[in-house]
């Protein structure tokens, strides 16, 4: 059996979502990616009209062939926002997952949210 060619938008997502096996100890080390992600989702959020009331990046863990990187907000936002948040984060590209949410609606139709997010960084052969 021939094997088709991979297809050049999943090249594309593996390319934006990976790095150099030689980077990525240094990498999650050092903070630049917990650190990374809070910036993503953050700015992702006010781009949404979300106030984003509070983060902190969390652990990064690592297996043979990849990172996960995680991350904690609390927002302040209306639920069509926040749905709105998990749609544009969903349109990114980027290997997402959303590992727990909290929803508590307040009297004034605002709800007071905690997102706990990762994102997985797959590791790639050679130095870049």
């Amino acid at each position: 059996l021939a094997s088709a060619p991979i297809p050049q938008r999943v090249n594309d997502l593996l390319r934006r979502n990976s790095v150099a096996a030689a980077d990525a100890a240094r990498l999650g080390q050092s903070g630049f990616l917990a650190i990374d992600l809070v910036r993503r989702v953050s700015a992702t959020a006010v781009g949404c009209g979300i106030d984003v009331t509070g983060s902190e990046p969390g652990v990064v863990t690592q297996s043979a062939s990849s990172l996960e990187v995680r991350a904690h907000l609390r927002l302040r936002c209306r639920y069509v926002q926040f749905v709105e948040l998990l749609d544009d984060l969903a349109g990114q590209q980027s290997l997402y997952r959303i590992e727990r949410m909290s929803i508590a609606p307040r009297p004034d139709g605002i709800t007071d949210t905690e997102l706990w997010v990762a994102r997985v960084v797959l590791k790639r052969g050679g130095k870049s």
